[in-house]
């Protein structure tokens, strides 16, 4: 018989994500220079997703759980930031901040798209 047990998180797993969390609020909230709650209370949701991106680059997941979108909505609104040109998704995958899985970073501030668009890969041919 299998053991049907489930893994509670270690404090140092929650730590990291509250975190991970607390900082990406804290950096919208400092680029912004308004309180999480005014800019929920001013912006859409796509708006503020657009917004946190600016002065944060991370993952979509970090992202949502952070501003608590869903992260079914972010598909839709980084699919069509992306068509507009107004939000660039990194080459390369990276280690989410927030679920320690491989993900690609996201920002819609124009100074970070060159860098962002950038590979660490090296190239065979």
């Amino acid at each position: 018989m299998k053991d049907k047990s489930t893994h509670a998180p270690l404090n140092s797993e929650l730590k990291d994500k509250e975190n991970c969390l607390k900082f990406i609020k804290k950096e919208v909230e400092k680029g912004t220079q308004k309180k999480l709650a005014e800019l929920k209370e001013e912006h859409s949701e796509e708006n503020l997703f657009y917004i946190a991106l600016k002065h944060v680059t991370t993952t979509k997941k970090a992202i949502c759980k952070a501003l608590d979108i869903g992260i079914d909505n972010a598909c839709w609104y980084k699919r069509d930031l992306e068509k507009e040109g107004l939000l660039v998704q990194s080459m390369d995958e990276v280690r989410c901040p927030y679920t320690k899985n491989l993900a690609h970073n996201l920002t819609t501030n124009p100074a970070n798209f060159e860098d962002i668009r950038k590979t660490n890969q090296l190239k065979l041919f």
